[in-house]
């Protein structure tokens, strides 16, 4: 049933809070006025304007301690529709409080007057016969800055309640003395009603800056600790947004079909060449050419020209093509600076084939058997850099010569495919081109295109380093026919961003800047007039509302952001060049990746995600004998300089499945890497999304202004975590009721100012959030000891001990005690300590139980047991520590080692996987290690042996306790490399053990070398 079919005094009651309560609610309408624009609204067509319902009512508050009874009048409106299966809503209009100087007077009018006692199922109201009808007006009194209100009703009973009603309430205030002292603010509660026309935060036209909610929400709160409140008014806004967004994911967004959009993301330096080769393995899921077939020579007419390469005759002829077959639409967003384009929503776009008998381009039609394949990219997103290295490209040409031949090149690489596609958008700055294209049939789902660039080069403004920017909505089109042609979705705001910062190994820090800098200046004109006049604005009118990058649902960069390796060029190529290791060199090759370091440190690209790079650096190709064995020119080290990264909110669900380079496309010193996107988002209506959250804000809109204090029960108060193991996840569960009358938002806050809210071994899935009255919230507390923890726990005492504090925001803090009991493990400490135990190290009950220094055994006694089982017992067993084991079976064993029982895991003869158990075991625990066997003083020394008997001095260097584990251990591996004849496996072994043995620094500015490291290692075991 529509909501507005139902009676008034309903309508109020499911407006106003549990703290309110409606007396008597009427529907009303107002008076005829000539300017009466804002109370009707058009139907479709030539029907007639439709009379908007508004309802009269008085609302009536007792205060908490019972004695205060206040009322106020309110005037409800109807607001317009937008899709009739949407149940109307309404809005407190006018909120007059019930004092004395309030007063209402009536009037009948001669007029025909309108039915409101029984409306149609639509909810229009019809003329019908005159019936009684009396004019309302609303004085609030001269000592108040509102106006009077007139409105119009029919329901002469219900008139007369509510004169009864404000005559009551004004004698309850009346007879209120001098006595009666106010604690609070008299009228205070009616301030939610008078703000509810405030936009809720999740209906605000932009989304929120990613680089905010990918943070932790109570990171951004107010400084508060235990009896120290902060900005409580502020930290429930936060906290309320945060709850709301994810309640609509929740109850809304989780209920709708997924429109699922196929995004192929491409970036590519091109080295001031123009395009010579196929580029379908680049644009397209498919293998290119090999890559000496170069396309088919073109007239001179076309960019794909194998013939001479001279400039102002292609210029002059490509100037004269247009790939789009159409002129800029209207529609489409002008650019602020450099040149862009877009096509119009009804042109038809061109396609590029290549006919290799009369070697000219031409347009063609769509051949009438093109099909799509569900595997085929619905965007395509490619960057160029080094478009155009001519020096007058420095001053910004506007000339798009080279922007036409690439994207020729682009739809030619589509093959049959290209007649499905059309260019959407492009932006230009010098030698950076950002192209989007679409699928002819999404092009309708994209809209408000903006267009950014800022330069960064030369002086740190021009344009030969530097970004381009897109920003776009993507509404998706249900497939249920019962959406209707009127449909109007909820968009998603897309942001892709090509960048080319600065090159050279040194300069490391100037590329972080740049990319701070840039993340500053890329900004979008949102065409909405700014409220603040400070805001930039144009010569010509009004400042407007500037939006950035991160201001979006996802965020993409396709980028050569010209990040190095930070180890010796040396050890790059010899890592690079052997084809049987690739995998693991790669993996070591990736923890020296400048990016990874500046990323892992926070200092550029921060909350960005980038999947693993498995595919060979895509810097510096040379040819000929300035080129290695790979290809790579001999002058410059390779790197992985051209990198795809991409930021989202929990608006759109983003999965990359795919992260390649494409070392087929040889044209330039840099090879193209693409990714490719799978993102899903929530089909739903506007005006169904808007409903929900109005309805959900009105339940929770008030929480800063109400005058009760929110009351939770908090339990249990006391939480045992009993035994706690080494890596071992503990999981108990804290429940917060809401037994009060308001919304309560909460937040974990530390014991003193200075303190953290939780222990660094204790994790807590919500640190914040909103509980409204009469429900709970599971808060899931995790007790997890890691390498850190673990490596003080082991030689300090064992209790885990700790006091929660929860603190409401205008409310009480609430204490919860938090224990456990960690068990030792063998696990997470050094060699030195372990010798000196005097047994198992669950049977130490204190430290000062260890044994002297001088009394220790040789080596570590967990150790050598692992050393001793295998070298019995797993000597036949394939793919030893080239397999991982099973983690259970590996718990068992370290059960084992700590508490020196015998080994419960299978022995001889038995299954394969415990022996790869017992493998893993021994990795994981000369990982664990708080000091690797060869300290971290000798690995530069190390590193530069450079034959075996330099490296067995080495040895006289190194604590006698290290002695014994590494002849030990290097003897084993050798014994174990023996096994098999080929000298893969030990190689294998070699490139495993090396960051175990020798773990890296990664935090030094000169790390020591990977290849020496591995040299010195295969010396004793080679």
């Amino acid at each position: 049933m529509a909501q507005s079919a139902l009676n008034p005094m309903d309508i109020v009651q499911d407006l106003i809070r549990p703290t309110e309560e409606a007396k008597v609610a009427i529907d009303a309408r107002s008076a005829p006025r000539t300017d009466a624009d804002s109370e009707t609204w058009s139907g479709a067509g030539d029907a007639p304007a439709v009379l908007r319902r508004k309802i009269l009512a008085v609302v009536a508050h007792l205060h908490p301690n019972g004695r205060h009874e206040q009322g106020c009048v309110f005037v409800l409106s109807e607001k317009p529709r937008r899709i009739d299966s949407i149940p109307g809503e309404y809005v407190v209009e006018h909120a007059f409080p019930v004092v004395d100087s309030l007063s209402i007077s009536m009037s009948q009018p001669r007029r025909t007057t309108v039915d409101l006692s029984s409306p149609p199922p639509g909810g229009a109201f019809t003329a019908s016969q005159a019936r009684p009808e009396l004019t309302v007006t609303i004085e609030p009194g001269q000592d108040t800055p509102f106006p009077p209100v007139t409105l119009q009703t029919t329901d002469i009973h219900g008139l007369r309640k509510i004169l009864l009603e404000c005559r009551h309430l004004k004698e309850v205030l009346a007879a209120e003395t001098e006595e009666d002292e106010y604690d609070f603010e008299p009228f205070a509660w009616i301030g939610p009603y008078i703000a509810g026309n405030v936009i809720p935060p999740l209906l605000n036209p932009f989304p929120p800056d990613l680089r905010r909610i990918q943070k932790a929400l109570h990171a951004h709160l107010s400084a508060a600790s235990a009896g120290v409140p902060g900005n409580d008014v502020a930290d429930i806004e936060a906290i309320r947004e945060e709850w709301m967004r994810r309640k609509v994911e929740e109850d809304v967004s989780a209920r709708h079909e997924n429109a699922v959009l196929r995004i192929r993301v491409g970036t590519f330096n091109v080295n001031g060449k123009l395009p010579s080769q196929d580029l379908s393995a680049w644009v397209r899921r498919q293998m290119g050419r090999p890559g000496s077939s170069l396309i088919p020579p073109l007239k001179a007419i076309s960019p794909l020209s194998l013939g001479e390469v001279q400039k102002d005759p292609i210029e002059t002829k490509m100037e004269a093509l247009d790939i789009n077959g159409v002129s800029d639409s209207p529609g489409a967003v002008a650019p602020s600076d450099g040149p862009s384009s877009a096509t119009s929503a009804t042109g038809s776009s061109v396609t590029l084939s290549v006919d290799t008998e009369s070697q000219v381009a031409s347009v063609s039609e769509a051949p009438s058997d093109v099909t799509e394949d569900p595997t085929d990219p619905d965007v395509l997103v490619l960057g160029f850099q080094e478009l155009d290295l001519s020096t007058e490209a420095l001053l910004y040409s506007t000339k798009t010569v080279r922007e036409d031949a690439w994207c020729m090149a682009i739809f030619a690489g589509l093959g049959e495919k290209a007649i499905l596609y059309e260019k959407l958008v492009s932006k230009q700055l010098v030698g950076m081109l950002l192209v989007i294209i679409t699928k002819k049939r999404h092009h309708s789902s994209f809209s408000e295109i903006r267009t950014s660039s800022a330069g960064a080069g030369i002086m740190g403004i021009m344009g030969n380093k530097g970004a381009t920017a897109v920003r776009l909505l993507f509404t998706p089109i249900p497939t249920s026919p019962s959406a209707g042609a009127n449909y109007e979705g909820k968009p998603v705001v897309l942001t892709f961003v090509n960048a080319h910062l600065a090159a050279f190994d040194e300069m490391f820090e100037k590329r972080n800047a740049d990319f701070h800098d840039l993340s500053k200046r890329l900004q979008f004109d949102s065409g909405l007039v700014a409220d603040d006049s400070a805001a930039p604005g144009g010569a010509y009118g009004p400042p407007t509302v500037q939006l950035s990058i991160f201001e979006t649902d996802a965020l993409f960069w396709l980028v050569n952001l010209n990040y190095r390796i930070t180890i010796p060029d040396a050890d790059v190529r010899n890592l690079l060049a052997s084809e049987l290791l690739r995998e693991e060199n790669i993996a070591t090759l990736r923890q020296y990746d400048q990016l990874t370091l500046a990323m892992r440190r926070g200092k550029a690209f921060e909350g960005f995600v980038e999947l693993l790079i498995s595919h060979l650096p895509s810097y510096r190709f040379g040819a000929g004998l300035l080129a290695d064995s790979l290809g790579y020119d001999t002058k410059r080290k390779p790197a992985w300089t051209d990198r795809i990264l991409h930021m989202a909110s929990s608006a759109v669900a983003v999965k990359q499945t795919s992260y390649n380079s494409h070392p087929t496309i040889t044209m330039s010193d840099h090879r193209p890497v693409s990714a490719e996107f799978e993102l899903e988002v929530p089909v739903v209506s506007i005006p169904e999304y808007e409903t929900y959250v109005e309805r959900i804000w009105r339940d929770v809109s008030s929480a800063e202004y109400a005058e009760e204090r929110p009351r939770v029960r908090v339990g249990p108060t006391s939480i045992d975590f009993s035994k706690v193991y080494y890596k071992r996840s503990v999981k108990r569960t804290l429940v917060i009721e809401n037994i009060g009358k308001v919304p309560c938002s909460y937040r974990l806050v530390p014991q003193a100012p200075t303190a953290e809210p939780c222990p660094e071994w204790l994790r807590i899935d919500a640190m914040t959030g909103l509980v409204r009255p009469g429900e709970k919230a599971e808060i899931s507390l995790t007790v997890y000891v890691g390498d850190s923890t673990a490596s003080r726990l082991n030689v300090g005492s064992t209790r885990l001990e700790e006091t929660l504090v929860i603190h409401t925001a205008l409310g009480r803090d609430h204490f919860v005690a938090i224990g456990g009991e960690y068990e030792r493990t063998c696990f997470a400490t050094s060699m030195t300590w372990l010798v000196r135990l005097p047994g198992p190290v669950r049977e130490l009950k204190s430290p000062r139980d260890l044994l002297p220094e001088d009394r220790g055994v040789n080596a570590p006694r967990e150790i050598m047991r692992l050393v001793n089982w295998l070298m019995s017992d797993a000597m036949q067993t394939d793919g030893l520590f080239l397999t991982r084991g099973d983690k259970q079976l590996v718990e068992r064993i370290r059960e084992s080692l700590d508490t020196g029982a015998e080994f419960a895991v299978d022995g001889p003869g038995s299954d394969p996987k415990a022996a790869l158990a017992y493998a893993d075991a021994l990795l994981e625990l000369l990982g664990s290690l708080i000091e690797p066997v060869i300290p971290t003083s000798l690995h530069a020394k190390c590193a530069q042996m450079t034959s075996r008997d330099e490296a067995f001095e080495i040895l006289d260097e190194l604590p006698v306790v290290n002695v014994n584990v590494w002849i030990s251990l290097t003897a084993f591996l050798h014994y174990v490399g023996q096994q098999d004849s080929s000298q893969d496996h030990t190689e294998r072994l070699v490139a495993i053990f090396t960051p175990v043995l020798f773990r890296d620094d990664l935090s030094s500015p000169m790390p020591v070398s990977a290849v020496g490291k591995r040299n010195f290692l295969r010396y004793f075991i080679g």
